[in-house]
């Protein structure tokens, strides 16, 4: 199958609006977003999908060393194919790629954050660091681009987790992966009301 189409099918399979906002980008750009997404998706699904978090760190691990193929030029995953001539037309920086799977990792080992500052790391990680990436590709001319980039990122993980607390109250099992980390010190359910 052709990388481009099979990333496309990836997002297309996603169910997100995504893939129709992107349809008026110039191909090759649209192309190197559309990859962007579908490696995100891939990392994310393991972090979501798999039930044994000893097998989603040995996928990561795979990945992580996936990316480092990519940047060698000797990429092998259909994604990867598709990522290649996005990292050299628009120089993407390895490191943010590792950052998406180290994010995906805390989905595996931490549920609680102690603190606002570890739980921005997790969004920078896994929302925030997207974003820059997909300025680059956008093709960002202004240096205050990245920092809107990056605020935009760890709002929309914000509203992602508050909007997931009320799904993970009424279905307790989901909780393993939970996209719905917590601070240390929140009650995980709401205190009932005695009125």
């Amino acid at each position: 199958m052709d990388p481009h189409q099979y990333c496309q099918d990836k997002v297309a399979a996603s169910g997100s609006s995504f893939y129709y906002s992107i349809l008026f980008l110039p191909k090759p750009r649209r192309q190197a977003i559309t990859a962007l997404y579908a490696f995100c998706r891939e990392v994310d699904d393991i972090a979501d999908e798999c039930a044994d978090p000893n097998t989603a760190r040995v996928k990561l691990a795979w990945w992580r060393n996936e990316v480092i193929n990519l940047f060698e030029g000797k990429p092998q995953h259909p994604v990867s194919h598709a990522l290649a001539p996005a990292i050299k037309d628009y120089q993407l920086d390895e490191a943010l790629f590792h950052e998406i799977i180290d994010g995906m990792e805390m989905d595996l080992d931490q549920s609680r954050y102690a603190d606002f500052k570890e739980l921005n790391l997790y969004c920078y990680r896994v929302a925030s660091v997207v974003g820059q990436l997909s300025a680059v590709i956008f093709g960002y001319t202004e240096r205050q681009t990245l920092k809107y980039a990056h605020d935009l990122g760890l709002a929309f993980q914000l509203t992602n987790i508050i909007r997931d607390i009320g799904e993970d109250a009424r279905h307790p099992a989901r909780t393993r992966n939970r996209k719905c980390p917590q601070i240390t010190g929140i009650p995980d359910r709401p205190r009932q009301s005695s009125v």
